[in-house]
C-alpha cells in the first residue's frame, strides 16, 4: 500500500542539520513517528515527500529552510521586561524559556540571547528556522487507520474548518 490521504504511517527517521548535527535519532537508533496522512500532523513539505512511498521504502531528502520552518526573521528578536519571567529565576544567554504571561500560545521555548538590567532579549524564531532539514527515512508500516486513530483527526479538521458538530 502506498502512502496517501487517510493512511496510518509508522516510520523510522533521522533528522540532521547541514552541519551534520543530529536533531532526531542517533547513529545507532533512528527516531520513530506515526501519523495519519492528510491531517496536518507533519510539515506539509515532509508529508509531500512521503506520499507514494511504500512499506520498507528508504529515502534521503533535504527540505529547504523556506519549506520547513522558514527563514530567521529579525522581527522575532524582541526585548522583554524582566517582570515577564518568574522572580528569583536566574536568566542567562543560551537558556531556553517559555514566558508565563505570553499573549499568544507558545509552541516552543524562546532563546535568551542577552540579559541586561531589567531587559531580556529573546530570539522567538523557531529553533529550526533558517535551517535546511536533512531527512533519512524508512517506512515501517502503511495501513488504513483504525476508527480510534482517525476520529479525533477528523474532529480536529472539522473544528479548523469552522464547522460546528452536534
Amino acid at each position: 500500500m502506498e502512502i496517501h490521504k487517510d493512511c496510518f504511517v509508522r516510520l523510522a527517521y533521522r533528522l540532521r542539520l547541514e552541519s551534520g548535527e543530529l536533531i532526531k535519532g542517533t547513529e545507532a537508533q533512528p527516531a520513530t513517528m506515526t501519523f495519519v496522512a492528510g491531517y496536518n500532523e507533519l510539515l506539509p513539505s515532509l508529508e509531500a515527500r512521503l506520499l507514494g512511498l511504500k512499506e520498507n521504502d528508504c529515502r534521503e531528502f533535504v527540505i529547504p529552510a523556506a519549506e520547513g520552518f522558514g527563514p530567521r526573521e529579525a522581527g522575532q528578536i524582541q526585548t522583554w521586561d524582566r517582570s515577564s519571567f518568574p522572580s528569583g529565576v536566574e536568566l542567562q544567554p543560551g537558556q531556553r524559556v517559555t514566558p508565563a504571561n505570553s499573549l499568544l500560545p507558545v509552541d516552543y521555548p524562546f532563546l535568551i540571547t542577552e540579559v541586561k538590567g531589567n531587559s531580556v532579549v529573546l530570539d522567538m524564531n523557531h529553533p529550526l528556522a533558517g535551517q535546511d532539514l536533512h531527512y533519512s527515512v524508512q517506512i515501517l508500516e502503511v495501513r488504513p487507520p483504525t476508527p480510534e486513530e482517525l476520529t479525533p483527526l477528523k474532529m480536529c479538521q472539522t473544528c479548523e474548518e469552522g464547522i460546528v458538530m452536534d
